[in-house]
C-alpha cells in the first residue's frame, strides 16, 4: 500500500512538473513573437456606428515586424485614452531604411458603451 502512495505522489509530482513547464513556455513563446492581448477591439466601420469616435492614433514601425510594431503602438494610445475599439483606416508604406520599410498606420479610436 505505501509503493502505492509513494508511486502516486511521484506521479503526481512529475505531472505537475511538466505542466508548470510547458506552461511557462508557451507563455514565453507568445511574448517574444509580439503577440500582445489588448484591452482595445479592432473593428469595422459598419461595427461602430452607434459609438462615439473622440480620438485618431497613429502608430509607426520599422523592419521586419514593422505593420505589427506600428499596430501595436496606434492600439496602446488608445488604450491610454479610454477607448474599446478601433477602426484602421490607413496604411502607409513609405521609404526604404536599413532595416527594412517604415510603415505608417492611421485610425480612429470609438468608446462604445456596453
Amino acid at each position: 500500500m505505501f509503493k502505492f502512495i509513494v508511486v502516486g505522489i511521484y506521479c503526481l509530482i512529475s505531472f505537475l512538473i511538466s505542466f508548470l513547464i510547458t506552461g511557462c513556455t508557451l507563455w514565453d513563446s507568445k511574448q517574444e513573437s509580439g503577440e500582445l492581448r489588448h484591452r482595445i477591439n479592432e473593428a469595422y466601420d459598419f461595427e461602430v456606428t452607434h459609438c462615439d469616435s473622440f480620438a485618431m492614433a497613429r502608430g509607426t514601425g520599422i523592419g521586419e515586424f514593422a505593420l505589427r510594431d506600428a499596430k501595436n503602438q496606434a492600439m496602446k494610445y488608445g488604450e491610454e485614452l479610454g477607448g474599446t475599439h478601433i477602426v484602421w483606416l490607413h496604411q502607409d508604406e513609405c521609404e526604404e531604411k536599413d532595416e527594412g520599410y517604415d510603415i505608417r498606420v492611421v485610425a480612429v479610436i470609438y468608446k462604445c458603451k456596453l
